[in-house]
């Protein structure tokens, strides 16, 4: 079992390596970018701490649920088999809003296909303690909660942690100290 400090080292060895750019026609394997997105998710999901009643049963697994249209999709298999807080850790696509309900860390891709916006997602994961993660622009000011940003070439995150309140989470400081906090 890797030591936290272990693991935030290797987070920074993946903030700091820059962004090849993508090789033409090649769309079968996931780009270095979705790789360090799937590898930042795991570690949201390792320094994230949720509410007792979030999950069902002591082994009940940390699922990530994916809506919309991103090619994350591609990267996510490399992190299934991870272990998170002790729990198996799985990858659902949201197809309904009922899946919402069992999702502790959902990824908004670029586009939605089961709601109008954001807002119409907002309004369903209110009190609902789901951590919120997209690539969108202003994902974190308007209702998100983290949202990957490409600062000189580099993947780096905004948090907002009014929103991660409002959903009775909490994040390691260890984390924080790595991300740009937005109001």
């Amino acid at each position: 079992m890797m030591k936290r400090p272990l693991i935030i080292g290797i987070l920074f060895l993946l903030l700091s390596a820059p962004l090849p750019h993508a090789a033409a026609g090649d769309t079968s394997a996931p780009t270095k970018e979705s790789l360090i997105k799937a590898a930042y998710l795991l570690n949201f999901a390792r320094f994230t701490q949720w509410p007792d009643d979030a999950f069902s049963r002591a082994n009940a697994p940390v699922v990530i649920g994916v809506i919309g249209t991103t090619p994350l999709r591609k990267a996510l298999p490399s992190i299934t088999q991870k272990k998170v807080q002790k729990r198996p850790l799985i990858i659902r696509d949201i197809k309904k809003a009922e899946d919402l309900k069992n999702c502790h860390i959902l990824f908004v891709g670029e586009n939605l296909q089961l709601y109008d916006g954001l807002d119409e997602l907002f309004k369903r994961l209110v009190m609902q303690p789901t951590l919120t993660v997209s690539s969108r622009p202003e994902f974190s000011l308007n209702g998100g909660m983290l949202n990957f940003v490409l600062i000189q070439n580099k993947i780096r995150f905004e948090v907002n942690l009014k929103n991660i309140q409002r959903a009775n989470l909490s994040m390691s400081s260890r984390l924080l100290k790595i991300a740009t906090v937005v109001h």
